[in-house]
């Protein structure tokens, strides 16, 4: 199981103390940073150009890009970031013009390239031709855009068709599921074949964080 702690603020001060919070945790490789636009939701959180202010030691990170024409924020994250310490640039497809462009261009930077369905959004709703650039597919369990959402157990049909798929292709793709996961529904998500998990607010309003963490990877 990995577990990729979530990153959501518009306040640098926040995210650096969640990341003081598990960086030194060897269980902890990769945390998943939002990025939005107050257009995708109405909300804003850091961006791109901030990155850079963030310590993140040994920590690689993802980008989650909840954003309009998300394309734009990976020339943006090219100027600003580090590009050895990014793993994965994932963006949701709603407001995406072009699917498959967004996945060359994040290839060709040698990110791992990927997309992610809001709660609503149908895995019909992916370009038949982009399965063979994908590197992640994220399903959201609440509406993107807020921490704190109620996890909706509808994803379960949907990580059942996503697995499906994923099985006839001829490569590998990591399927993450982000958004109101905690030890509440952790059990279902394993027996449901989920081995990469984003979480939130389940870590930062945790009384015991390394402790939360030990029972979401062992629960």
């Amino acid at each position: 199981m990995n577990l990729y702690p979530a990153l959501l603020s518009g306040s640098i001060k926040k995210l650096q103390s969640q990341i003081d919070l598990v960086v030194d945790d060897e269980r902890i490789e990769t945390v998943q940073i939002d990025i939005i636009d107050g257009i995708f939701a109405d909300n804003l959180t850091i961006t791109p150009a901030d990155i850079p202010d963030l310590e993140l030691g040994r920590l690689q990170y993802d980008v989650h890009l909840l954003t309009e024409e998300p394309l734009d924020y990976v020339f943006e994250l090219q100027t600003h970031c580090q590009h050895d310490q990014i793993r994965a640039c994932i963006a949701q497809i709603e407001k995406m013009s072009f699917q498959a462009s967004f996945l060359e261009e994040v290839r060709h930077r040698e990110w791992k390239a990927g997309l992610s369905l809001d709660l609503y959004t149908p895995l019909e709703s992916l370009e038949d031709d982009i399965w063979s650039e994908l590197d992640v597919l994220q399903l959201m369990a609440v509406e993107a855009g807020f921490q704190g959402g109620k996890f909706s157990p509808i994803i379960f049909d949907k990580i059942a068709e996503a697995k499906k798929i994923i099985s006839q292709l001829d490569k590998s793709v990591e399927l993450i599921v982000d958004g109101g996961v905690s030890l509440d529904n952790i059990e279902q998500l394993k027996d449901a074949g989920i081995e990469n998990i984003a979480v939130g607010s389940a870590l930062w309003k945790s009384d015991n964080l390394s402790e939360t963490i030990t029972n979401l990877l062992n629960t």
